[in-house]
């Protein structure tokens, strides 16, 4: 496990530890195997919102909903990192609508949609309510989730995230997406999310309802979502740390 990778994995762990879940890291976690991957778990499906949501699971304990990023599939978490986390929570990975194994439909994509997504695929689980880990757009997502079913998330983890994309610090961002939009080269889904994305109202003035237990991390390198945002969430949040990692990317 490389020290990046470590440093992040334990603050995870710190957070999620930090009233009444499972110790800071334990003996397990701090071993690699070399037999562990992300494909040792078969692929299952759950019916949730019109679609079928592919998902994985690892481990044991508490759960713990990871939220992939733009154009990301579950298959592109860092297989240490999963590991790592499963030695002391029920890991639940999963594809996105319309990426991956998940399938889609005729019903246009926006961040609202894609967090009520999370919150079913939490309740076809019978789960009333998990941790939260959302990267990039995934922390768009789980913003969303927190604020529009709170009930589900317990503590939230958000990685590179933003308020929005429509705002002079993501300006990169933005015209990142606006390419993809239009790119008929891209896998049409992809170019949904990014219409989504585009199209997303943000959750600045939301961000006092969020509840829950909240670590924000982000690098001081990283252009697409700059460490400004980064701690203008987390001021408005009640109950948020944040970890502005140095020389780190998006």
């Amino acid at each position: 496990m490389n020290f990046k990778t470590f440093i992040i994995l334990s603050l995870v762990l710190t957070v999620l530890a930090s009233s009444g879940c499972s110790g800071f890291y334990s003996e397990g976690a701090q071993k690699e195997s070399t037999d562990f991957s992300l494909n040792s778990s078969p692929v299952k499906y759950a019916s949730v919102n019109g679609v079928e949501l592919g998902y994985r699971e690892f481990g044991s304990g508490e759960p713990l909903l990871l939220i992939m990023g733009f154009g990301g599939t579950m298959d592109m978490w860092n297989a240490t990192f999963v590991e790592c986390l499963a030695q002391d929570y029920r890991v639940i990975s999963y594809d996105n609508r319309g990426i991956g194994y998940s399938s889609d439909n005729e019903e246009p994509y926006s961040t609202e949609l894609m967090a009520g997504d999370a919150a079913g695929l939490l309740d076809a689980l019978e789960i009333p309510q998990a941790h939260v880990l959302g990267t990039s757009m995934g922390a768009s997502i789980a913003q969303e989730m927190a604020i529009n079913h709170p009930e589900k998330v317990d503590k939230l983890i958000l990685s590179s995230a933003a308020y929005s994309v429509s705002v002079p610090e993501t300006f990169l961002l933005e015209n990142l997406l606006r390419s993809c939009a239009v790119n008929s080269d891209l896998d049409p889904a992809v170019r949904k999310q990014a219409d989504a994305n585009l199209k997303w109202n943000g959750t600045y003035e939301h961000l006092p309802e969020i509840r829950s237990k909240t670590l924000l991390l982000v690098g001081t390198d990283d252009e697409f979502t700059p460490p400004s945002i980064t701690l203008e969430i987390a001021e408005k949040l009640p109950e948020a740390d944040y970890i502005v990692f140095e020389g780190a990317k998006h």
